[in-house]
């Protein structure tokens, strides 16, 4: 029933058909491609942690590529409303949106900690990539928690943070790429 009632308000249909819209799609895609390019340079020898690291941001940075266009961080939201709804708790959420945000966030910088420290001699060149990510997840978080106070802020300014969050999270993992990419023995740094 939830599911039914959630698919009311959600369609398969491009979710931002706007010019930044579209950019920022572009900008995962090819930032995706440039991680996976990393990751085949890096898979021999001791370099295969780093390898991993690379190919599978690569897959990461596709999903939010086509997510970015068919919108599923909506329908998912609609659905937890939909089950907020049904189960008589919607206008008590405000706890459990900061509650799933604080659990993300806290999530991905555990992740990003625990990633750091096992490819701790190559952390002065993957960090750029690293932040990168924690910049994309902070931006999921609050995007997906839909919290109005959250929301407001992320709408303020000549280019909204939401806009700016994501682009600049894109930019730092292109940028850590970009090195690897340009700088063949990168990797041993």
């Amino acid at each position: 029933m939830v599911l039914i009632l959630a698919a009311k308000e959600w369609s398969l249909s491009v979710g931002d058909p706007t010019v930044l819209g579209w950019t920022i799609c572009i900008a995962y895609a090819g930032v995706a491609w440039m991680s996976l390019c990393v990751g085949a340079r890096m898979h021999t020898g001791r370099r295969e942690g780093l390898a991993r690291f690379w190919l599978a941001l690569s897959l990461v940075l596709l999903v939010l590529a086509i997510n970015k266009q068919l919108d599923l961080q909506r329908l998912i939201t609609q659905i937890a409303r939909e089950t907020a709804r049904s189960q008589g708790w919607y206008r008590a959420r405000k706890p459990f949106q900061f509650a799933v945000l604080s659990t993300v966030l806290v999530f991905t910088v555990g992740v990003m900690a625990w990633i750091g420290y096992a490819l701790r001699p190559h952390l002065r060149a993957i960090w750029p990539a690293i932040v990168g990510v924690l910049v994309i997840s902070a931006y999921i978080a609050m995007r997906a928690t839909s919290h109005h106070d959250v929301d407001a802020l992320m709408r303020a300014g000549p280019l909204p943070l939401r806009d700016s969050m994501e682009l600049v999270g894109i930019a730092l993992i292109g940028w850590a790429a970009l090195r690897f990419l340009l700088v063949p023995d990168r990797s041993r740094s």
